[in-house]
């Protein structure tokens, strides 16, 4: 195509596309005729070339909307497998809690085939609360919650670009909250007191886990008769 300009449309960019196009409108009047009829034709190609890119600009909004939209939903499927997964790690730890009671006092080993389990008793007892404090009744409140306060304090300093200090304030912000009163609640529980609704407590143990080999059960097995066999010192 024979064009006024040298200009390849192929290597601007959109921005550059409207800018030659606005140039080369504004240049129309100076022109003779016969040049005139060459640079609509070049006007017609760069506006052709520049609607190209234009439509671009919405394919490239569109995909990267869906790849949003796709990330959104797999972010929500790995949030629902995490709580999935938990739960189920919650229910199997409170299984072998369970089983651990069901245990002499004197043994905190669950064996199996392969795995054993060892349980330890956590320190201070568990306190689960699915309820919401604000709606406990008065006593409640005044037995198993405290107020949180929390103090915050702001220091503002307005300083000129050269480092001079200009206005130099603070701003302290108090805020409170009612929360559950963890150690009321544990001693009312050891004393057989009624708790509010919604409000669990509960032994948990620490569980570590460990891979039983054929070596190690026989050893343990062979440890309890040595003694018949070997002669004393």
């Amino acid at each position: 195509m024979t064009q006024i300009t040298s200009t390849n449309f192929d290597k601007l960019n959109t921005l550059q596309l409207y800018e030659h196009y606005a140039a080369l409108e504004r240049s129309l009047p100076l022109l003779t005729p016969e040049s005139q009829d060459v640079a609509r034709a070049e006007l017609e190609a760069c506006a052709n070339i520049r609607s190209e890119k234009v439509d671009r600009i919405y394919y490239a909004i569109a995909a990267h909307e869906d790849a949003l939209e796709r990330i959104k939903k797999e972010s929500e499927l790995v949030t629902q497998a995490k709580r999935s997964h938990e739960s189920q790690l919650k229910s199997l730890k409170g299984l072998l809690s369970w089983l651990r009671r069901s245990l002499p006092s004197d043994n905190n080993k669950i064996t199996g085939k392969n795995y054993q389990f060892t349980l330890s008793k956590k320190k201070d007892l568990t306190v689960e609360i699915t309820s919401d404090p604000e709606l406990w009744d008065t006593e409640e409140k005044l037995s198993y919650c405290i107020e949180e306060e929390v103090c915050t304090t702001k220091r503002i300093v307005l300083r000129s670009l050269s480092g001079e200090v200009l206005e130099e304030r603070t701003e302290p912000k108090t805020t409170t909250k009612i929360v559950p009163n963890i150690h009321a609640i544990r001693d009312a529980h050891t004393n057989g007191q009624k708790l509010p609704q919604g409000v669990k407590v509960f032994q948990e143990y620490a569980v570590r886990s460990k891979r039983i080999y054929g070596n190690q059960r026989l050893e343990s097995e062979t440890s309890k008769h040595t003694g018949q066999f070997l002669p004393e010192d």
